[in-house]
C-alpha cells in the first residue's frame, strides 16, 4: 500500500507539472493579421491605434467589414506616428497600424518591435507633376528602369531593411518538456528511493532480532520442557515406589513362629472369624489378606 500511494503520488505530480507546462509556458502567438481575432474582438487589456486624419484611418473608415476595428480605434488614434511607436514600445498600446516601410524600417531599427501578417489596402508612391508635363514620360521610364536593374531594392536594404540589424530570431519550435520542469518529480523519486532504502534496512535489522528472539524463546521453551519431564519421571518414580511400599506392607505375609510340640505353625483367622491351622512345617503359608487378631 504505501508503494501504491508513493505511484499515484508520482503520477499526481507528472501531471500537475505537464499541466502548468502546456498553461504557463505556451508561447505568444503574434497576431496573424487584419483578421486576427484580437483585432476584431479586442479585450480590455489589448488595445491598437492608427494615425489621425491619415490613409490608414480613412481605409478603415471606407470598409463597412471594418467598422468595429476603426470604432474601436477612432479616440485612441495619435497625432503623430512617433508617439504611437514611443507608446508601442512603452507597452501603452499593443498593436500599431502603419504604413509597411514605415514599420518595417522601425522593427529593422530596433528589436523589440516585429511586423505581423499580410500587406492590405495596397497603394503605391508617386511623384505628383502638372497635367502635361513634358517631364512626365522621361521620368516615369527612369523609375521604371531603376526598378528592373535593381536600384529600388538596394535602396530598401540599405534604408528601410537594414541588413546589418543583428537581431535574434524567436525560436518558432514547439516548447518540449526539459528537466527543470520534471525537477520535482526526479526529487520526489530519489526521495522515494533513500527512504525505501532505509525501510529496508530498518526492516532487515528488526527481522534479524525476532528470529534471534523466536530461537531463544524456541531453545528455553525446550530446556523446561525437558526440565519439566525429567520432574514428572522423578515424580513417577518417587510415587510408584511409595506404592509398591504401601502395598508391600498391607498385602505382606505375616510369619510368626509358634513352638507346639516342636513343630511351626500359622494360625490366623479368615473373614469367617474362623481357625486356620497349619501343623506341618513343610507346608507352605498361607496369605493372609487381613489379620486383625492372632492368638497362639
Amino acid at each position: 500500500m504505501v508503494w501504491a500511494g508513493f505511484t499515484m503520488i508520482m503520477l499526481a505530480s507528472y501531471t500537475a507539472n505537464l499541466a502548468a507546462f502546456l498553461v504557463l509556458d505556451r508561447p505568444e502567438a503574434s497576431i496573424t493579421g487584419i483578421n486576427d481575432a484580437r483585432l476584431r474582438n479586442p479585450s480590455e487589456n489589448f488595445s491598437y491605434a492608427s494615425v489621425k486624419g491619415s490613409a490608414v484611418e480613412r481605409y478603415f473608415k471606407r470598409q463597412v467589414e471594418l467598422s468595429t476595428m476603426y470604432r474601436t480605434m477612432e479616440n485612441k488614434n495619435y497625432e503623430t506616428a512617433e508617439e504611437a511607436i514611443e507608446d508601442l514600445r512603452n507597452d501603452k498600446i499593443q498593436a500599431f497600424i502603419w504604413d509597411s516601410a514605415r514599420l518595417e524600417y522601425e522593427a529593422r531599427k530596433t528589436c523589440d518591435f516585429i511586423t505581423t501578417g499580410e500587406l492590405f489596402g495596397r497603394s503605391s508612391y508617386a511623384l505628383a507633376l502638372r497635367k502635361g508635363n513634358p517631364w512626365l514620360p522621361k521620368i516615369s521610364l527612369n523609375i521604371l528602369g531603376l526598378h528592373e536593374n535593381g536600384f529600388i531594392e538596394d535602396l530598401d536594404k540599405e534604408w528601410i531593411l537594414l541588413n546589418t540589424t543583428s537581431c535574434q530570431e524567436k525560436d518558432s519550435s514547439p516548447s518540449t518538456l526539459g528537466l527543470t520542469n520534471m525537477a520535482g518529480v526526479f526529487i520526489l523519486v530519489a526521495g522515494g528511493i533513500i527512504l525505501g532504502i532505509f525501510v529496508i534496512i530498518i526492516e532487515i535489522a528488526y527481522k534479524k532480532r525476532k528470529d534471534k528472539k523466536v530461537r531463544q524463546h524456541d531453545i528455553s521453551r525446550n530446556a523446561f520442557a525437558t526440565w519439566r519431564k525429567n520432574v514428572e519421571k522423578r515424580k513417577l518414580r518417587a510415587t510408584q515406589g511409595s506404592v509398591a511400599e504401601a502395598r508391600q506392607s498391607r498385602d505382606g505375609f505375616l510369619k510368626i513362629p509358634l513352638k507346639k510340640h516342636g513343630v511351626n505353625s500359622l494360625m490366623a483367622k479368615n473373614a469367617n472369624n474362623r481357625t486356620i491351622f497349619s501343623n506341618s512345617a513343610n507346608n507352605v503359608a498361607k496369605k493372609l489378606v487381613k489379620t486383625p487378631e492372632i492368638s497362639d
